[in-house]
């Protein structure tokens, strides 16, 4: 359960009869052992603020640093997004995201789909090599 992983968790969505999931909605769901699982709201608002930028704004195969500094008992969290490649699938702007976090002896590589939603919204979803 402690290596579980980004991919796993977006491929679990997907066999779920492709249900999209929202960026938040996402990383809400309880990631045990993992160093989301780890990350109390501050700090899990602050890194969804992050992700959803560089959804937003971050260039493809660009990894864009970002950190939460250790407050009080709580240590540092220290990692990387990256845009890996971007597509366009059934109308909806798509980006295949990598997440790389450390946090103490804890560390996690992510990767998955997100498509951008009429609203803004970024969902996690399934989409079709091409």
């Amino acid at each position: 359960m402690a290596t579980r992983n980004l991919l796993t968790a977006l491929a679990l969505c997907a066999s779920l009869g492709g249900v999209a999931t929202s960026v938040h909605a996402y990383f809400e769901h309880p990631l045990s052992g993992t160093v989301i699982g780890s990350m109390n709201k501050t700090e899990k608002d602050e890194f969804l603020r992050a992700v959803n930028q560089v959804l937003d704004d971050g260039a493809d195969r660009t990894a864009v640093p970002w950190n939460y500094p250790a407050t009080g008992s709580r240590k540092e969290i220290k990692g990387t997004l990256t845009p890996l490649k971007s597509t366009t699938d059934q109308g909806q702007s798509c980006r295949r995201l990598n997440i790389k976090l450390q946090r103490d002896q804890k560390s996690g590589n992510w990767t998955g789909w997100f498509c951008k939603q009429s609203d803004g919204r970024w969902l996690s979803r399934k989409v079709p090599a091409k």
